[in-house]
């Protein structure tokens, strides 16, 4: 089973700078899902990855050196090719921006269950991917899952995630 030990890590820190991985030179007229975020916080030697879009269902998350964040933005960021990647640092009146200089006062998240069943059929979970990672702040809180095709975020608190029979919910406080 993953350990939330490194989520833990994160609870009380401020959010510095969200970096996204997008297909399109142009992200407010893109058609496709970012698929990787890259979170750094204040004071902290650490940043956090997010990754979806490699099986549709699921998302990686990952705390990485700070250190290493160079390196990946740079191997993400593929602005001099035609019709490739690229990387943008997300800005604070974007959706996932409004955690920009919050502090993190909680995160929750899902892990499948070791064995669940759909459509009568029993199916071994995936213990070492997540589901989804949503985090509080100030009042609020966003959530990031696999939206089929890339990261989607979302605000709404009656946001309804699919196949929630089959993953269990943990709480880093």
């Amino acid at each position: 089973m993953k350990s939330n030990n490194f989520i833990n890590q994160i609870v009380g820190k401020t959010v510095d700078k969200i970096y996204q991985v997008n297909f399109n030179e142009n992200k407010d007229n893109d058609d496709y899902l970012p698929w990787t975020f890259f979170i750094t916080f204040s004071e902290f030697d650490m940043f956090m990855e997010i990754e979806g879009d490699f099986d549709g269902d699921h998302i990686k998350i990952n705390l990485n050196q700070l250190s290493e964040l160079k390196q990946k933005l740079k191997k993400n960021d593929l602005r001099n090719e035609p019709d490739l990647w690229q990387v943008y640092e997300v800005k604070e009146n974007e959706n996932l921006g409004e955690l920009i200089n919050k502090p993190i006062l909680k995160c929750e998240y899902g892990i499948e269950k070791d064995e669940f069943t759909i459509n009568e059929n029993k199916i071994k979970g995936q213990k070492e991917v997540f589901t989804f990672i949503r985090f509080y702040y100030d009042k609020s809180f966003l959530t990031i899952f696999e939206g089929g095709c890339g990261l989607s975020v979302s605000d709404d608190k009656n946001i309804k995630l699919n196949f929630e029979e089959t993953f269990d919910k943990y709480l880093a406080e």
